[in-house]
């Protein structure tokens, strides 16, 4: 088995955010391309990643396989990725080796695979009235405006108009995005007026996946999780979800 992608940095940033609030990814190849996928212990927050199999240099696999990567580990493999790298990777039923090549010159980095069993991740399909798009720089700076004021992210909206809020004894922060202002691309609003409140730092765990990406869309619904789509280079998508704070 063995796969190639242009970009190491996404995998760097993902994994890296992942390993913030996870203990393990579960990476399956098939002939569609590659799927990684998480969920945190407190079953708050899961993680979706994917690229198609058109979008790698090079995808060479046997059938299709899952394996379950320590992401503690592999954070530390994946933080010498430099800006250029590409990323490589080969394993077996005993180990992955991760290979960062830049300017001709790889450099590999061989790990053990989890033998413990594996985690058991749900599907999700969620029906979601309120839609927003934006540019995923325009986001990352609209969560590291607020975050330092309050441990709750309160998500509002309303027709043309996207609202991220948040306060504590500290004060209150609060950044609007709209189409009137041009940041928001799209605003798709079902139920304007709605209101949610999640944890700010199951965002903040987000952020540099957030910076790099060519575009964010976000959905959500009052009393419903957050759904936060990643879009970046060559099509690879970050699929991300957040339960709802309970009152």
């Amino acid at each position: 088995m063995e796969i190639t992608f242009s970009d190491a940095r996404v995998w760097r940033y993902i994994f890296s955010s992942a390993s913030k609030f996870m203990d393990s990814l579960l990476l399956t190849v098939n002939e569609e391309g590659l799927t990684v996928k998480g969920i945190d212990p407190s079953k708050t927050a899961l993680i979706e990643f994917t690229i198609p199999k058109d979008s790698f240099d090079k995808f060479e696999i046997g059938g299709e396989s899952t394996v379950q990567i320590n992401l503690e580990e592999a954070g530390k493999v994946l933080r010498s990725v430099e800006r250029d790298d590409k990323i490589s990777l080969r394993w077996n039923e005993s180990s992955i080796t991760f290979i960062f090549e830049n300017r001709g010159v790889p450099r590999y980095f061989t790990l053990p695979l989890q033998t413990e069993e594996t985690q058991k991740i749900p599907e999700l399909s969620l029906e979601l009235g309120n839609t927003f798009k934006m540019p995923g720089d325009a986001l990352y700076e609209g969560i590291t405006g607020i975050e330092g004021v309050g441990e709750v992210l309160l998500i509002e909206g309303d027709e043309g108009m996207l609202k991220l809020r948040s306060e504590s004894d500290l004060g209150e922060a609060e950044i609007v995005f709209s189409t009137e202002k041009g940041i928001l691309e799209e605003a798709a609003v079902k139920n304007p007026g709605f209101s949610v409140s999640y944890g700010m730092e199951y965002f903040t765990y987000l952020k540099q996946p957030i910076k790099i990406a060519e575009n964010a869309v976000l959905k959500a619904e009052s009393d419903m999780p957050a759904e936060l789509t990643l879009t970046f280079i060559q099509d690879a998508k970050l699929k991300y979800y957040v339960a709802p704070r309970a009152e």
